[in-house]
């Protein structure tokens, strides 16, 4: 036989080996484990889950599947830790066993940006998506609800995925400070009007300093829209 025909033969001696098969346990798979155990005993499965100790990764040679089973789970709800034995099975044999431990903290689904949005950006519908968030994470001036997000404009470059607080967004300013606008002045029937200039901005139904042109007097007013104010002191 020639060295190309001794070549050939092994390579297809070779390819008619069987394949050895591996599985692998990864952290993800004890995390959906723990996740799963805590629903078990009655916990929302929105939780997150973090390991600090116990292994979690295993490879297994010449195994078709493998499986995860947990017990004598112990939890502290003040400190939101926990601790668990997990077995790990082989083509259903015990292989190995480990004590994990870690923390665990419960989600809330939140309105967030879909992508950066620029100062003075009104946040529409199409720019607000949900998202997951741990509980503890959510600070008291969090906006996390649709209503108090939608038709906002933001106050400064706000990235997407963050939590928008009340500092990062406002009512729509719909009168800018230096713009003229038409103030009005109603009292017992009477009306006057007289033309001004806005001092600052201001959304509609908030209160504004303005300018009289003429007079030069200033005097505080309610927004009514983009073109008039209505003075609200004497």
């Amino acid at each position: 036989m020639t060295n190309l025909g001794k070549f050939i033969s092994a390579f297809l001696v070779l390819l008619t080996l069987p394949v050895q098969a591996s599985v692998l346990l990864s952290e993800g798979d004890f995390r959906t484990a723990i996740v799963a155990e805590f629903v078990e005993q009655g916990v929302d499965e929105n939780i997150e889950v973090e390991f600090f100790g116990g292994q979690t990764s295993f490879v297994f040679e010449n195994a078709e599947k493998a499986k995860i089973m947990i017990s004598q789970m112990d939890t502290n709800e003040d400190q939101s830790k926990f601790s668990a034995k997990a077995e790990i099975f082989a083509d259903g044999k015990l292989q190995d066993q480990t004590m994990l431990t870690g923390k665990f903290y419960k989600l809330q689904e939140v309105y967030v940006l879909a992508r950066d949005i620029n100062k003075d950006e009104i946040i529409t519908k199409d720019i607000l998506k949900t998202k997951k968030v741990r509980s503890n994470r959510i600070k008291d001036d969090a906006l996390i609800a649709y209503d108090a997000l939608e038709g906002k404009q933001a106050k400064k470059k706000i990235k997407a995925e963050k939590l928008v607080t009340s500092r990062d967004v406002g009512e729509v300013i719909v009168v800018k400070k230096g713009s003229k606008v038409t103030s009005l002045y109603k009292k017992k029937g009477l009306q006057i009007t007289a033309l001004a200039e806005a001092l600052e901005d201001g959304a509609k139904g908030q209160s504004v300093e303005v300018e009289n042109i003429k007079s030069k007097k200033k005097f505080e007013a309610k927004v009514i829209d983009a073109e008039t104010v209505e003075i609200t002191t004497d």
